[in-house]
C-alpha cells in the first residue's frame, strides 16, 4: 500500500519541478524548432507552388511565341515561294519570247533563203530550157 506521508508530497514536488525544468529546457525549444520547420516546409510549398505556377505561364507564353513564330515562318516560306513562281514565270516568258524571236527570225532567213534558191532556179531553169532547145532544134532560140 501506498503511505501518504511527506515523501509523496517530495517526490511530487520534484515532478513538477522536474516537468517545469524540461518545459523550459526541452519541450519548448523542440516545439519552436517544430514550429519553425512546419514554417519552412510551408513556405517551400508556396514557393515551390507559385515557381510551378511561373513556369506554366513561361511555358504558355513560350508555346505562344513559338506558335506565332511558326505561322510567321510559313508566311515567309509563302511569300518567298510565290516570288519564286513569279520569278521562274518571267523567266520563262522571257526566255519564250525570246525563242520566239529567234524562230522568227530563222523563217525569215529560211524564206529569203527559199526566195534566193527559187530565184536562182528559174534562171537556171531558163537557162537550162534554153540549152535543151538549142539542142534539140539545132539553132539558138
Amino acid at each position: 500500500m501506498v503511505d501518504i506521508n511527506i515523501s509523496l508530497f517530495i517526490q511530487l514536488a520534484n515532478f513538477i519541478v522536474l516537468l517545469v525544468a524540461l518545459n523550459f529546457i526541452l519541450f519548448k525549444p523542440v516545439r519552436e524548432i517544430m514550429r519553425e520547420r512546419q514554417q519552412g516546409i510551408i513556405g517551400a510549398y508556396t514557393d515551390a507552388k507559385a515557381a510551378q505556377e511561373k513556369v506554366q505561364i513561361l511555358q504558355e507564353q513560350y508555346n505562344t511565341s513559338l506558335a506565332e513564330s511558326k505561322q510567321k515562318a510559313a508566311a515567309s516560306y509563302n511569300t518567298l515561294y510565290q516570288q519564286g513562281l513569279d520569278a521562274q514565270r518571267d523567266m520563262i516568258s522571257a526566255e519564250r519570247t525570246k525563242a520566239s524571236e529567234a524562230l522568227d527570225k530563222a523563217r525569215a532567213e529560211i524564206s529569203q533563203a527559199a526566195q534566193a534558191a527559187k530565184a536562182d532556179l528559174r534562171s537556171e531553169a531558163d537557162k537550162l530550157a534554153k540549152d535543151i532547145a538549142t539542142t534539140l532544134l539545132g539553132r539558138a532560140v
